[in-house]
């Protein structure tokens, strides 16, 4: 294993927005460390305490107490509480490197997570978003694998991150993806004040500055069963959040007829889902709510 160099100007920030994960932090920062160290590229890991009342800055600060290399390699940011999004812009504009890869402060990477993003960005240069697969955590601590959306089977860029997103689980979450830095910047980052969706909204923005890369390989565990999680047991909040940015989207230039088409599925696709009419996406799903946003006739 090639351990990196943590002195040495970073390759790769790895930025965790941290709010009320006293429990959760350490664990997600050694699998961040370890992940970066077996990558064997120089990288920083940035955490932004969002205001926690709960020592989840202080636990996360004990645990780079106890080796030099992890003190070396964390920046512990505070802000007051401003919500997910506005961490992980903070997060991002702190970052002194041009990738930017996230994670959130409850779930956890696969050891080969980061070489893997690594890997996507030396094959597939250029691209506004990479992200892997990842599994999940129920309430009941069972393991779940997820059938991803049309294009997903594929390691290499999607033919379409809007019809991925509207025909299987959210392709790309906020512990799997990385970006270039340039591109967030262009792209505005998340949206601050939205408390659920802001993840999606952010991943769509970059989407339509460019490609997404992904791989299948399954690199991160999203943990159901954490503390205070913003989704809940009985699953995330219906939010208009993305939807919203979808509309938005559609009258964007620039994005060709298929795209805008895909968009406008998926559009249709988030109103049923807002409507409660649809709560899992499929293959099939934008075929079955094409018919939804076709023109009315003249």
């Amino acid at each position: 294993m090639t351990l990196a160099k943590i002195t040495s100007e970073p390759v790769l920030s790895v930025v965790i927005p941290l709010f009320q994960k006293v429990r959760h932090i350490a664990n997600a920062l050694e699998d961040a460390f370890r992940s970066c160290q077996i990558a064997g590229a120089p990288f920083e890991l940035i955490v932004v305490d969002d205001g926690s009342t709960d020592g989840s800055g202080a636990a996360a600060r004990a645990w780079a107490d106890q080796d030099p290399e992890r003190g070396a390699a964390l920046r512990l940011l505070t802000q007051e509480n401003r919500g997910a999004a506005a961490a992980r812009n903070a997060g991002g504009r702190a970052a002194g490197s041009d990738l930017i890869l996230f994670l959130d402060a409850d779930d956890r990477w696969a050891p080969h997570h980061v070489p893997e993003i690594l890997g996507l960005v030396r094959d597939f240069p250029g691209a506004a978003l990479y992200a892997d697969a990842w599994a999940e955590i129920g309430q009941n601590g069972a393991r779940r694998e997820h059938l991803f959306g049309i294009g997903s089977e594929h390691r290499g860029p999607l033919p379409c991150f809007f019809e991925a997103m509207s025909s299987g689980p959210m392709i790309v979450s906020s512990s799997t993806a990385a970006a270039p830095k340039s591109f967030l910047e262009r792209s505005g980052g998340f949206p601050e004040g939205v408390t659920h969706g802001e993840d999606k909204v952010g991943w769509g923005r970059l989407a339509l500055l460019g490609e997404v890369v992904w791989s299948p390989r399954v690199g991160a565990v999203w943990d159901k069963s954490a503390d205070n999680r913003s989704d809940g047991v009985s699953g995330p909040a219906p939010s208009p959040a993305f939807r919203d940015f979808l509309r938005e989207a559609a009258e964007t230039g620039g994005i060709g007829d298929r795209g805008r088409e895909n968009i406008r599925i998926a559009i249709a696709v988030e109103e049923a889902r807002l409507s409660g009419e649809l709560r899992i996406y499929d293959h099939q799903t934008p075929a079955r709510y094409a018919q939804a946003c076709d023109p009315e006739p003249v």
